[in-house]
């Protein structure tokens, strides 16, 4: 497995971004939006389970190797990092894959590209949160991200404004696989499964049996099963069971 790393610009925000030098063009890419702090390093061993697929994993603006600016930490800056990254490589027809607070931004970006074949959205409500002070003081605890760029949280927690993506979702025409999991530190919600089935024109769910918010965890093979099944249903080369 091979990543080169690649780089553009949002709105004057250099953003780094990796993806795989060799693969198969018969198979459908996949496109990678971390959650929170996370960054597009931080995915390349779970990337690394779908070999000959092109994969682009990226990191929004304060994360990772991207710029970190004082300020622009909207929703909609988020969004236009995802274009920014998507439009440089120039794939199409491929799957967005999100996670955790990456899914309402991929969701706000799907509702408007007409080149997405596909989404796997993982263990978060179709929402975007008006975070609290609380939030940006306790992931700067826990390390998520260096003293350096501690201005990132505080200004995601600024700038965020509470947000519901009904609309989003009822322009999503694309099959979407939502995962959840099992336990309790799962995020997503009953009331959210149904909110995503009223408003989806094509959504199946997948439970990770055990697991909570960290689908991966305990059990990784059956997490990767149910992408990896997902993604040769929409190669269409067999029938997807889930």
């Amino acid at each position: 497995m091979y990543w080169t790393d690649r780089w553009t610009e949002a709105n004057g925000v250099k953003l780094h971004y990796m993806e795989t030098a060799i693969f198969d063009d018969m198979m459908t890419p996949l496109v990678y939006v971390p959650g929170a702090l996370n960054h597009a390093a931080q995915a390349t061993e779970l990337l690394g389970y779908f070999e000959d697929r092109r994969r682009i994993s990226m990191s929004l603006r304060g994360r990772g190797k991207s710029e970190a600016p004082l300020s622009g930490y909207a929703f909609k800056d988020h969004v236009t990092d995802i274009e920014a990254v998507v439009d440089r490589s120039g794939v199409t027809e491929f799957c967005l894959l999100a996670y955790s607070m990456g899914v309402p931004y991929a969701i706000d970006f799907a509702a408007e590209n007409p080149h997405i074949k596909g989404m796997i959205l993982c263990d978060y409500p179709a929402k975007y949160p008006a975070f609290p002070e609380e939030w940006a003081a306790r992931v700067k605890v826990a390390g998520f991200i260096g003293e350096e760029n501690f201005h990132v949280p505080e200004g995601i927690q600024r700038e965020s404004r509470a947000l519901s993506l009904e609309e989003q979702l009822a322009k999503i025409d694309v099959p979407v696989l939502i995962i959840r999991g099992e336990k309790d530190g799962s995020l997503l919600k009953d009331s959210d499964v149904e909110f995503y089935q009223k408003h989806l024109k094509d959504v199946r769910f997948m439970t990770v049996k055990d697991a909570g918010h960290e689908l991966w965890e305990p059990d990784k093979e059956n997490f990767i099963r149910l992408i990896a099944g997902f993604l040769k249903w929409l190669d269409k080369k067999e029938k997807f069971l889930g």
